[in-house]
């Protein structure tokens, strides 16, 4: 709820800072996001009694469209919608019974950001940007998965946060503007929720061998992320 009410105090506070001469850019954007371990979302490892887990973070990318208005010549205020895909596998080994496997699940959600950017030119068409702001993001579903093996005793459940969450951004990037073929962009972001955004509770079941049948172990989903950015905006 405090997440929200930011946002949305936010939001509201960056519109009515709009001038009447302001103007307004349409772009798009991809985001491959890339393993960190500084920001606590690169590879994880936990293990109870003989079972030993790793939680793994693959390819994963974020994609959407970004609407920025010119608040004056220092300031501008950039929103949109961003859809999201991260990406995980998820191993466990137990060499007591001989055990190896995986699987193979991704997380799906949904961003609305809004940030305030402020740019500083470098040269005639070469702009340094930074931004920062905060974002709500509502996750698609719940997620099960289950190991590559035949059998299928290994799976595991992601439970989601209910109600979606909210996370701090900062943007940091380099843009080449032209009159006639639009702005092009390249930078880097952090997204950075303020509490976890779901719980992956890892399970094993082959009727001899039963492990977390009742869900007291489990990994915790950050949710950091560190996207490399690319962006093209429209000419006006």
């Amino acid at each position: 709820m405090k997440g929200k009410i930011l946002f949305i105090l936010f939001f509201i506070f960056a519109f009515n800072t709009k001038s009447q001469n302001s103007k307004t850019t349409f772009g798009l954007q991809y985001k491959p996001i890339i393993p960190s371990a500084y920001f606590n979302a690169a590879e994880l490892s936990k293990s109870s009694t003989s079972y030993i887990f790793n939680l793994n973070p693959k390819y994963s990318n974020s994609f959407g469209m970004v609407i920025r208005n010119q608040i004056n010549k220092t300031f501008s205020l950039e929103s949109g919608l961003n859809f999201t895909q991260r990406n995980f596998e998820l191993s466990i080994t137990n060499d007591a019974i001989n055990l190896v496997d995986f699987t193979g699940f991704g997380m799906r959600s949904y961003e609305f950001p809004i940030q305030l950017l402020t740019y500083v030119r470098a040269s005639e068409n070469w702009y340094l940007n930074i931004s920062f702001g905060i974002s709500h993001n509502v996750l698609a579903s719940d997620v099960k998965s289950y190991g590559e093996e035949k059998e299928k005793f290994f799976f595991q459940n992601t439970i989601r946060r209910s109600g979606g969450y909210s996370a701090i951004l900062a943007n940091l990037g380099m843009e080449y503007r032209t009159d006639s073929k639009g702005y092009y962009y390249f930078g880097t972001s952090l997204h950075r929720p303020w509490k976890v955004i779901g719980r992956i509770y890892p399970e094993y079941d082959d009727k001899i061998n039963i492990f977390n049948e009742d869900r007291e172990f489990y990994f915790d989903m950050i949710g950091n992320f560190v996207t490399i950015d690319f962006r093209y905006f429209f000419k006006e």
